[in-house]
């Protein structure tokens, strides 16, 4: 082989060996480059996991102030539902001892009601279809039990006051009055509960009189009592309701029984 030729294959190899560090350096300088942006890629991807974690961490505390809040809301209701049942309890027992107490005091307030009922009966014959009528009413309440014998023995007291007050004062009044076997709505001047007098519209006057057999509503005839019932109800009517009066007795002596003509009490 000539000087030529050895030439020529340098040259080539030359060419050979130039060619392959050039075609490496830009493999290196790619390698490099998707390096770089892996390693950006590796650096991205660690910041998201960074605050992924940092807002798991977050949630996890905020759960774990939640439960202890839930906790102490568990115990406040724990404590305040051993109260509701202490309460109840107490009124379950406060109800008891009211039904024993009830129970103890409802024949006692029914025999009360009795008692008043049999003196209304032989009192004055003064409304007493409604007196009587509201100790019924009375008594049948405490019977259907829609009120307590504490209410009722209340309400029997006001009605004592209230019979009381009538035995006090004195007034005028209309009611129902038997006047010669007819019923008829007369005017009546009530002394107390010791007297009532009556005035019928025809010009009729009486009283309710007593006898053993009860109250009775008599006319009086005679001049002299029939002024003065006249004059005890004018009296009344000007509202002088205190002072002197004579009237007709309402517990007449034999002698005077001849003045007056009996009839039923009302």
């Amino acid at each position: 082989m000539g000087l030529k030729t050895l030439g020529a294959f340098a040259a080539l190899f030359a060419l050979l060996v130039a060619g392959s560090a050039i075609a490496h350096d830009g493999d290196v300088q790619a390698l490099a480059k998707r390096l770089a942006e892996l390693r950006s890629e590796v650096e991205t991807l660690s910041s998201e996991v960074e605050n992924k974690k940092a807002d798991i961490d977050a949630k996890l505390r905020s759960v774990r102030s939640q439960k202890a809040d839930l906790e102490m809301q568990i115990q406040r209701e724990e404590v305040r539902l051993k109260q509701l049942r202490q309460a109840v309890q107490k009124h379950q027992d406060r109800i008891e001892a009211q039904n024993k107490t009830r129970a103890d005091l409802a024949p006692a307030a029914k025999e009360a009601i009795g008692d008043v009922r049999q003196t209304v009966a032989k009192s004055l014959p003064f409304k007493r279809s409604a007196r009587l009528s509201e100790l019924d009413k009375l008594e049948k309440q405490l019977d259907d039990k829609l009120i307590s014998p504490q209410k009722a023995t209340a309400r029997l007291w006001q009605f004592v006051e209230d019979e009381l007050r009538l035995a006090r004062e004195n007034g005028l009044y209309r009611q129902i009055v038997e006047v010669d076997g007819d019923e008829v709505l007369a005017d009546v001047a009530r002394v107390g509960m010791v007297a009532i007098y009556f005035k019928t519209e025809d010009g009729r006057v009486g009283m309710a009189q007593k006898s053993d057999g009860g109250w009775k509503w008599a006319t009086i005839s005679g001049e002299e009592n029939t002024k003065r019932v006249r004059n005890l109800f004018d009296s009344f009517k000007k509202n002088i309701r205190v002072g002197y009066f004579e009237i007709p007795n309402a517990l007449p002596a034999p002698q005077d029984q001849q003045a007056v003509q009996k009839g039923g009490a009302q």
